[in-house]
This record gives C-alpha cells, sequence and structure tokens, in this order.
C-alpha cells in the first residue's frame, strides 16, 4: 500500500490538502483561544492606591466647571473605571506666539484653561509598568481619553503619585 494513492490521498483515506488545511485552522483557532484566554500576570500582583495626574489643555471654564469633584473618571472608549476625582486645578492657558518686533513670548490664551485633574484609584504595579482602570499608565503618554458625568477630554498623563 502506498503513502499516497494516485488521488492524492494520504494512505487512501484522506486528501493531503485537506489533510494540511486542517492542521492550519487547527493552529490557528489555537493560537486565537491562547490570545484570548491567556492570564495577564499583572491579574495575580495586589492592586494600590494611586493617584494619576491627568492633564488637558485650552479647554474652556465651561469644561473645568463640569468636572466636579468626587465623581468616577472613566476610560473614554472602553468605559473602564480609573477612580474617583479628588482635586482639580485650572491655571490660564498660555501659547508662543511671534511680537511684530520678531521677539517669540508666552501670551495668555483669552478664555482658556490648562487643568489638571487628581483621579484616585486602585492600581496595579508590575515589571511591566503601572496599571489603572486595566490599561496601562506613564507619564507623557496620551490616553484615549476621560470621561464623568458631563465632561469629556483628551489629554495625557501629567504624573503618577504613589499613595502610602
Amino acid at each position: 500500500m502506498k503513502i499516497i494513492d494516485k488521488r492524492g490521498r494520504l494512505f487512501g483515506l484522506v486528501n493531503i490538502i485537506d489533510l494540511f488545511i486542517t492542521v492550519i485552522l487547527i493552529v490557528l483557532i489555537g493560537f486565537g483561544a491562547y490570545k484570548i484566554f491567556k492570564v495577564n500576570p499583572t491579574v495575580a500582583v495586589n492592586t494600590e492606591k494611586i493617584t494619576m495626574v491627568y492633564m488637558f489643555q485650552e479647554v474652556r471654564d465651561v469644561t473645568y466647571n463640569a468636572i466636579e469633584e468626587g465623581e468616577i473618571a472613566k476610560d473614554y472608549d472602553k468605559n473602564s473605571v480609573y477612580g474617583k476625582i479628588v482635586k482639580k486645578e485650572a491655571i490660564p492657558a498660555t501659547r508662543l506666539v511671534n511680537t511684530d518686533d520678531g521677539r517669540v513670548i508666552e501670551a495668555e490664551v483669552p478664555g482658556r484653561y490648562d487643568v489638571k485633574i487628581y483621579i484616585e484609584g486602585d492600581g496595579v504595579i508590575s515589571n511591566t509598568g503601572v496599571y489603572m482602570g486595566n490599561q496601562e499608565v506613564r507619564i507623557g503618554s496620551p490616553l484615549g481619553g476621560i470621561k464623568g458625568k458631563k465632561f469629556a477630554v483628551r489629554g495625557f498623563v501629567y504624573d503618577i503619585i504613589f499613595n502610602e
């Protein structure tokens, strides 16, 4: 008995091309299942209280006034909870502008503010980074955005404070 007969079947039972495609499909399904169900190593680590300082620039006073201390801050896209807003600060927004005599000066932008909000929540500190709301947060990195009951803004992580 031949291994592959004249019709291309393995031991006269299975077409070799069908077998090859079936093996590839099983490998792809296994890889997909591994990616979906693999355990994140940060899950097993204990959580700690972390304060993330989130900054967004050149917003109107209406946006600043819509932010309430004590409300829950969530990720804009994934709706995961970062924590509770414990403090908010606003300073007048500034921008570098050219003057008529060729100098570059920092001028205040009328009616606009740079805002920092302090979000306190449970976070995980691991070997790979700091995680809040199931998302990695790093100083200087932009997040997808933060929202509350009456506001939604895009900015960046200004600071991370580890509470003791």
